[in-house]
């Protein structure tokens, strides 16, 4: 498996602020967010990430732009939640 690169570095505070950017920008790879200039999380999509612990072998996951509204709400949702912590 090829090593995975990290596309973007977003600081944590764009999750509230740039939400939209920092979405699409993982829905191409995998991207840090950072927490004083320091690389503290990363982002990805669920396929990214299957792939990634080899969970899945048919390289093909959805996209931000093939999601549901139900599933983008869910998604926004969650990454408010995780924003309040």
């Amino acid at each position: 498996m090829p090593p995975v690169r990290l596309l973007k570095d977003f600081p944590k505070t764009a999750l509230s602020r740039r939400v939209g950017d920092v979405l699409a920008a993982a829905a191409a790879g995998p991207v840090s967010l950072t927490d004083h200039g320091k690389r503290r999380f990363v982002l990805m999509t669920v396929a990214q990430f299957e792939q990634l612990c080899g969970l899945s072998d048919s390289g093909t996951g959805e996209r931000i732009e093939d999601m549901s509204l139900d599933e983008e709400a869910l998604l926004l949702d969650e990454l408010e939640d995780v924003r309040e912590i």
